[in-house]
């Protein structure tokens, strides 16, 4: 029985690729230099901006940012002449990309928190990602290994009809949530007529219509053939949107100010832009009546509760 490197299996995986070596190590060296790059400024801009290390939103962004680093080096591992064990490139990129996928979604769920106090949606969307992980990740993950096991075989052939159904299903999952999030922070602008609400729904809407031609573009390179490009430009693009999710933090912060300023919880507190309510409103500074229009999310109702309890005693 011959024995299976990591070039047999890029080879398999990248067969279209016969006769521009030259072109996917470059294309290769730059996507992994630039995800790098990326991964590591997210990481230090997560632990800088967030005062407190802790809640699902922090988590979320440091694991789907971390999750980067090695899925990239798995690639890196398998499509160069290292002489690594190809169960060991295909580990590392099974375990990058399911933190990096699914951070994602629950990066996108942990924010819908900040506009959606619908419970039945929120768990709705939950159970969404839940699911779609078990179906997506385990299938592809099982195909992937069987590829690193027998290359040129039925399981390279199923790995490749898979990697275009969880392309597409994550796309859509992802594009469901932010469309969730787009409609209800323009309902939360509806009932703020004062400032600048159509321009934050301008800008909100901005930001994700550059994540949806990311997700596009990832799908549409792996759909005209190009594999190795897909799976390198896709750490890339994912650390691109996760670079805009400090950008469309600022603006719910705002929004949040806005609206129930003084009952935010500890989780918006912890992020390091969002100003003290000295800083926002003097204390002589009548409130205004619609100030209780906004209730907490449920997702923070509990510790609000508990430290406002502790602070009474």
């Amino acid at each position: 029985m011959s024995t299976v490197n990591a070039s047999d299996i890029a080879n398999a995986l990248t067969r279209k690729y016969a006769n521009g070596d030259q072109v996917r190590t470059h294309i290769f060296a730059a996507f992994a230099a630039i995800a790098w790059y990326n991964a590591i400024e997210l990481i230090i801009l997560c632990f800088v901006s967030f005062k407190r290390h802790r809640g699902c939103y922090f988590w979320s962004l440091l694991i789907a940012s971390s999750a980067i680093i090695p899925h990239c080096l798995g690639y890196v591992l398998l499509f160069f002449p290292t002489g690594v064990s190809p169960y060991v490139c295909v580990t590392l990129i099974i375990v990058g990309w399911i933190a990096m996928v699914t951070g994602q979604s629950m990066v996108l769920w942990s924010r819908l928190h900040l506009v959606l106090q619908n419970t039945k949606v929120l768990w709705g969307v939950l159970w969404m990602i839940i699911i779609d992980a078990v179906l997506f990740h385990v299938p592809t993950t099982v195909l992937l290994y069987g590829t690193a096991a027998a290359p040129n075989s039925v399981w390279d052939s199923g790995y490749n009809i898979m990697e275009r159904v969880q392309l597409v299903g994550f796309c859509i999952q992802e594009l469901l949530i932010s469309g969730i999030y787009v409609w209800e922070t323009g309902k939360l602008l509806r009932l703020r007529p004062e400032g600048r609400p159509q321009g934050i729904l301008h800008q909100l809407l901005f930001i994700n219509i550059i994540i949806l031609i990311l997700d596009v573009a990832i799908v549409a390179i792996e759909y005209v053939g190009f594999y190795a490009v897909q799976v390198m430009f896709k750490p890339v693009a994912y650390s691109i949107k996760l670079k805009l999710e400090y950008a469309i933090l600022g603006k719910l912060v705002a929004i949040a100010r806005g609206s129930y300023e003084d009952e935010l919880p500890s989780s918006s507190r912890d992020i390091m832009s969002f100003p003290s309510s000295q800083e926002t409103r003097s204390p002589n500074e009548p409130r205004h009546n619609n100030h209780r229009k906004y209730s907490l999310p449920w997702f923070w109702e509990a510790s609000h509760r508990s430290s406002c309890t502790s602070s009474g005693n």
